[in-house]
């Protein structure tokens, strides 16, 4: 009986860990789409500051917009320097319960990033109609 239940114990331990990496596999698969969707954007933001900024060069009626604008590229760009670093931590580690818990923090923070980063292109584009 006690063999059976330590038995059962470790098989109730493999059956988690199975879990945890299959969760974390799929959390770092989809965070990683995250990346490679906002990663182009996020390479062309400092040519669209340069766009925006060369526009209030004639015309300078627009000129708190484009620096309220240009801020933005600038957060978003940054946002997306600082989360990078994390993802690769992320990746590097043994997979895991904790492993489970950094992917969905990261997709989350990931996904906000992807927002910020498409308002803020879409903010530009107007600005530059």
């Amino acid at each position: 009986m006690k063999n059976l239940l330590i038995l059962l114990l470790i098989l109730f331990a493999f059956s988690c860990t199975d879990k945890s990496v299959e969760e974390a596999a799929k959390l770092k698969e989809e965070t990683f789409k995250i990346h490679d969707d906002v990663m182009p954007i996020s390479m062309n933001l400092e040519d669209l500051k340069e766009k925006v900024m060369k526009k209030v060069e004639t015309d300078t009626t627009e000129k708190k917009q484009a620096l309220g604008i240009s801020l933005a590229l600038d957060k978003a760009y940054n946002d997306m320097e600082v989360w990078m670093p994390k993802l690769g931590a992320a990746a590097d580690m043994k997979d895991g319960e904790e492993k489970v818990k950094v992917f969905t923090e990261l997709k989350a923070e990931g996904e906000k990033i992807k927002q910020n980063t498409l308002d803020v292109k879409k903010k530009v584009e107007e600005f530059l109609k």
